[in-house]
Formats: structure tokens, C-alpha cells, sequence
């Protein structure tokens, strides 16, 4: 027994619920089983129940052995003293607050169907490689497999914005900086990510601008500091400036393999550079409330010769998380809202893991569609997490779910 399967047999309350007692002979009448918290904490909080008719608000803890409750220090953090009823598995030892009174405690062992385990086993268990439930989605209403794929691509969103303000807070609050950043690990795509990611402190923005106004020199800098100095047409006549000398990159960090030519990073980092000049390497842009049309304008020039799909990737890696953190940071959910309409005018993305899910017909309209299905992937489906996902929640719901 798991945890999480505990989590979701509470929510569910996926249980024999008739003449419900504590250990101890208590009544217990469960009328809201609370909301799951995933932070530090209870395992559920503002749950509501009644307790020998007495009417109790709190929090409920779920554990598989009634002793994790000692092992795992419940008894010495003040935050478990508001917990109002004691979920386990197995009770092996009655637990006490520190005011010496006893924790009421539920034990589920013996009111849970053996074939709701079953299907739950058989679900987190499955040899599919990828998409456990591949073989019983086809049983859930397609309005669950919509809801589930917008939320999980509202939480990318958020995780992507999150990761930039922490980006920001190591910049000092440079919002330009934080989108230079954000600009060139895009410009990696997926391949040469890291390189790039790198060539920002080869290559800060300051320095950019200090040569925006000649393309050529720009984008020769730029070669030297990735170590790409080959590629470059005018190498010898460079003069680097001091702070730079040591700061070029090892050529190891770039990668070939399996990327077309137009994709090698000497090509992207001279379509980075001309798109800078153009830009006179102001990237405030970024963070502007704009017409999708007006972000694809922006990188759509006959001298870098993007292609619509990179444009669209672009957009969805810099544009789009850069509107959410900045709505985040500064509470305007207008910024998030602008965001979402964003993804949902791209086209829809294309790889092996978003065909996978067309196939099980999942929704891929849209680049919010598409978006969500690689977090559900990769956050839920390759992780299990499937006791967390309305789609899991759905396919066990397809089978008795507590002992009559």
C-alpha cells in the first residue's frame, strides 16, 4: 500500500462509508473530505465531518500505518494539532496531540473493495512504456480528456514562469536580461539548449548592446564566444574586449547529431544576431501585450530565414512564459489571460509523443492543446501519476469502487 492510493481512495471517498466508526467506537459522518495540499502541512485541509454528532472543521492526515505518524515527527509540529481525524491503512498504535488527548482514527483495511486495488495496481503497473492507461482511455468521456489536457497546460505555463522569476531574482530584477536569456535558449531549440544558455554569460546583453549597430561584428562576436570562430568571415580583425577573453565557451557543448544543417547552432546564433540589430537589442517587446501576429512579425525577416514552425517554437518557449511571469510578478492576470489566447492562435505542435495521444484521440487543435499533452507526459503519464489525473480518476471510476 501507497500513500497515494490512500490520497485518492479519501478523495474519492472510494470506501464502504455505512456505519462508519473510529478505532475507538466513534461515529464518523464525512461531509466534505477536505482539499489535498500539496505543500508542507496536513495532507488535507478544510476537510468537514461530524464525529459522534459533534461538528469538526480541519485538517485530515492520511497515512498507511498509524505509527508513521510518531516516525515521521507529527507529534513535536504544532501544524498537526489542527488535525481532526487520523486516515490509515493499517492501525498499529493510537496517536496523541500534545495537550495528551487521542487523534480520532479511521482505519480503511478492511473497507475497500479488493478489486478497486486491483485496478488501481494494474493501472500504475502497466508495461505500456508511456500512456498507462493507452488501453482504457477510450472509455472517458472526451470533455474529461479536454478539461485534464487545459489544466495541465495551465500548470506549464505557471512552472515555466516560475523558473523565470527565479531567473529574474539571480538577475537582480533585469527584465531584459531575464528575456535575453529566455531568447537564447530558445534559439537552442531542444538540442543546443545548454550551449546557449551558456553563450548569455560568454555574452551578456550589455556587451550586445555595445555592437548592435553592425550586424557583421555582432554576429562575429558572437561566433568567437561560442568558439565557432570558423564560421566567421572577418575572425582576424576582431579585437575582444578583456572582460570577454576568458569567458568563451569549450566547443563540446554544441551538438550535431540528428539536426538538420539549418538547425547547426553558427546558423542560429547569425540569425540571433541579425534579429538583434533589427531590434537594436531592446527586447522590452517581449513583454508587451501584443497581437500573436505581431510576435511572429517580429522574428519573420528574409535575412534570418526562420521557418513558421521554429517562429511558433520560439514563441511558445520565450514569448509566452515571459507574459505569465510577468503577469505573475506583477498580479495582472491580463498578461496570463494574453498568454493562453497566444497558444491557443498557434498551430499545434508536431513530435512523437503528440501523435501518441492523437492516436488515443486526445485534443490537438491548438498549441494549448498540444502543450498540455507534453506536460501530461511528461509529468504524469511517464511519472504514474495517474491517482492525480481526472483521466486515472476516470478510468478506475469505471469499475465498483467500495465494498456494499
Amino acid at each position: 500500500m501507497k500513500e497515494i492510493v490512500l490520497y485518492y481512495l479519501w478523495q474519492q471517498q472510494a470506501f464502504n462509508r455505512e456505519n462508519l466508526q473510529t478505532i475507538d467506537g466513534q461515529t464518523v459522518v464525512v461531509q466534505s473530505g477536505g482539499i489535498l495540499n500539496t505543500n508542507a502541512g496536513p495532507d488535507f485541509s478544510v476537510a468537514r465531518l461530524y464525529i459522534d454528532n459533534l461538528e469538526w472543521h480541519g485538517s485530515v492526515e492520511i497515512h498507511v500505518k498509524a505509527s508513521d505518524w510518531r516516525r515521521h515527527r507529527h507529534h513535536q509540529d504544532s501544524a498537526y494539532e489542527r488535525v481532526i481525524l487520523h486516515v490509515v491503512w493499517e492501525h498499529d498504535q493510537d496517536v496523541y496531540r500534545s495537550d495528551g488527548t487521542m487523534v480520532p482514527t479511521l482505519e480503511l483495511k478492511s473497507r475497500v473493495n479488493s478489486s478497486i486495488l486491483f485496478r488501481i495496481q494494474s493501472l500504475l503497473e502497466n508495461v505500456q512504456p508511456s500512456i498507462p492507461c493507452a488501453n482504457l482511455v477510450n472509455q472517458v468521456p472526451e470533455i474529461v480528456k479536454i478539461a485534464q489536457v487545459e489544466r495541465v497546460a495551465i500548470q506549464r505555463m505557471e512552472r515555466k514562469a516560475n523558473e523565470i522569476l527565479e531567473l529574474l531574482k539571480s538577475k537582480k530584477g533585469d527584465w531584459q536580461g531575464t528575456a535575453y536569456h529566455c531568447l537564447l535558449r530558445s534559439f537552442g531549440f531542444k538540442t543546443n539548449q545548454a550551449g546557449m544558455e551558456q553563450l548569455t554569460q560568454a555574452l551578456p546583453l550589455r556587451w550586445v548592446r555595445k555592437w548592435y549597430g553592425n550586424s557583421d561584428q555582432l554576429t562575429d562576436i558572437f561566433l568567437h564566444q561560442a568558439a565557432l570562430s570558423q564560421y566567421s568571415a572577418n575572425e582576424k580583425m576582431l579585437v575582444i574586449p578583456p572582460e570577454l577573453e576568458n569567458k568563451q565557451l569549450n566547443p563540446s557543448v554544441w551538438r550535431y547529431s540528428r539536426i538538420r544543417p539549418t538547425s547547426f547552432p553558427h546558423v542560429r546564433i547569425k540569425q540571433l544576431a541579425i534579429l538583434l540589430k533589427q531590434w537594436q537589442a531592446d527586447l522590452s517587446w517581449l513583454l508587451q501585450i501584443q497581437p500573436v501576429e505581431y510576435y511572429m512579425q517580429q522574428f519573420c525577416t528574409e535575412a534570418t530565414n526562420l521557418g513558421a514552425r521554429s517562429i511558433d517554437t520560439i514563441i511558445i518557449n520565450t514569448v509566452v512564459p515571459l507574459l505569465t511571469a510577468h503577469g505573475l510578478f506583477h498580479r495582472d492576470d491580463t498578461y496570463q489571460q494574453h498568454a493562453w489566447l497566444c497558444l491557443k492562435e498557434i498551430k499545434a505542435e508536431d513530435n512523437k509523443v503528440i501523435r501518441k495521444y492523437a492516436g488515443l484521440n486526445f485534443p490537438g487543435s491548438s498549441a494549448l492543446d498540444t502543450q498540455g499533452t507534453l506536460e501530461l507526459y511528461q509529468n504524469y503519464c511517464t511519472k504514474k501519476q495517474c491517482l492525480s489525473c481526472s483521466i486515472g480518476t476516470a478510468v478506475l471510476k469505471k469499475q465498483p469502487l467500495f465494498v456494499s
